[in-house]
């Protein structure tokens, strides 16, 4: 029966989320999935699911005090609650990481020019540039540095674009990037971008987060949002 199956699928997962929240608190048995979901308001990725979260506690609380006659059930889940609850407790059990950003990333050095940057950016069509003076990372260049630039050098008659790419480098605030390591969620990454007490144009993927280390992916915010909304990853508020 579709119903018996919707139900026994439904209190599963929702069990296993219960469990999840027990040890991530580290709280008693006895302590109520209401009560856990407050202790847990802080945790990346169930901040974004809390009200579907309460939601499903209340229909959990009415499936299981109801009748086991099938034929007489006041409430039940639906094909599209259960598909719904079986996925956040996948992504809470093995949530993804920033790892699906990763490709092909282009790098510059100091001397670079501002020409040879600015047309890589046309042929590939992004707006940021890790910078580096030989193995070492020196810094982030964004198209807000590069505009600031330009209206500095507004006056000049003639701007040839022949200027290199350290010439940006005072143009960009510090903190305006961080780096973070292949194994942090997208729901940690987003919390980075929310809670961050400064504006972050990027986060910069490497193995371990470390700057000496080769960049694998550069995300910024509208990059997580469009991958959070095509995914069904989040529900926005």
């Amino acid at each position: 029966m579709a119903d018996q199956a919707n139900y026994l699928q439904f209190i599963e997962a929702f069990n296993k989320i219960h469990k999840y929240l027990h040890k991530y608190t580290n709280s008693d048995d006895n302590v109520s999935f209401s009560d856990l979901l407050y202790r847990s308001k802080k945790h990346p990725m169930l901040a974004l699911y809390l009200d579907e979260l309460h939601v499903f506690r209340k229909l959990r609380n009415i499936i299981v005090h109801q009748t086991d006659d099938f034929e007489k059930i006041i409430a039940m889940p639906s094909e599209e609650t259960v598909a719904r609850i079986q996925f956040i407790e996948s992504q809470l059990l093995d949530p993804t990481k920033v790892g699906v950003f990763q490709g092909e990333v282009s790098k510059f050095q100091m001397g670079d020019s501002i020409k040879k940057a600015l047309t890589a950016s046309s042929d590939k069509g992004f707006l940021k540039f890790p910078i580096y003076e030989g193995g070492q990372f020196a810094g982030l260049v964004t198209s807000r540095g590069i505009a600031k630039w330009l209206q500095k050098e507004a006056h000049q008659d003639v701007i040839t674009m022949d200027e290199k790419m350290k010439e940006l480098l005072p143009y960009e605030k510090e903190g305006k990037y961080q780096f973070i390591n292949r194994d942090t969620t997208i729901y940690e990454a987003w919390d980075l971008f929310k809670n961050s007490t400064s504006v972050i144009a990027a986060l910069l993927v490497t193995e371990q987060g470390k700057a000496s280390e080769t960049i694998e992916a550069i995300i910024t915010h509208q990059d997580l949002v469009h991958y959070l909304y095509t995914h069904n990853l989040y529900v926005f508020h």
